[in-house]
């Protein structure tokens, strides 16, 4: 069995802003650039067979940036799949203006419970994402807003038919995505509650290398 790291991107500008960022494409800040740089430099005895990214620039970037650091010559897989959760109508909102507009409370329901949506995207956010080709003809070019639970349910096949396998074959795997969904893939590759892996703590550029749990690499039924 491989080893599986997965790494928050680095720093963002809606993260030093306290922006809602979701699927909206962010640049890194020179901080975030550093972040990507160094870890590359401690990653750099993986080797990893593979590197899966999301689709979204910061994801990316970073991964190019930690590859180059290390030395690396491994090609990124990209997949929307890996994008962060769809913050919904707050995408692009300061925290605290989504708190007055919305409601502080129903603001932090919407950001830590696991089955509750935020408000959808409007109609010209919508047709902005349609227009996208990254999402070409998946439904991810209909996704208004998700939960926690729709990260994990978007997910779970990519899990099981990309990840799995190759960790499975040995296959040393470094995945680059986003806070919300590395929660999922803990809860997805620890086999823990997803209620759980919703409250870890996922620092931007700092490896996890999870327990791979046995359940969690058996062959789906």
């Amino acid at each position: 069995m491989g080893p599986l790291v997965l790494l928050r991107h680095g720093e963002s500008t809606a993260n030093a802003g306290e922006l809602f960022a979701g699927w909206l494409d962010v640049p890194l800040t020179p901080r975030g650039i550093g972040q990507a740089c160094a870890a590359g430099h401690a990653l750099a005895a993986l080797r990893p067979t593979e590197i899966h990214t999301s689709v979204l620039g910061r994801a990316i970037n970073t991964a190019h940036l930690l590859a180059d650091a290390a030395g690396w010559t491994t090609p990124l897989r990209r997949d929307w799949r890996l994008n962060e959760r769809h913050y919904g109508a707050l995408q692009g909102l300061h925290k605290d203006l989504a708190r007055s507009r919305y409601g502080a409370e129903d603001v932090e329901r919407w950001r830590r419970a696991v089955d509750v949506r935020p408000p959808p995207a409007d109609q010209d956010a919508l047709a902005r994402q349609l227009a996208d080709a990254r999402y070409g003809a998946s439904e991810a070019r209909l996704t208004r807003s998700e939960s926690l639970a729709d990260v994990a349910a978007r997910m779970r096949p990519y899990w099981e038919a990309v990840l799995r396998p190759l960790l499975a074959d040995g296959g040393r795997v470094l995945v680059v995505s986003h806070g919300n969904a590395l929660r999922v893939l803990l809860h997805l590759a620890t086999g823990r509650p997803l209620a759980e892996t919703a409250l870890a703590q996922v620092p931007t550029a700092t490896p996890i290398i999870p327990p791979l749990g046995v359940a969690s690499l058996l062959p789906a039924r």
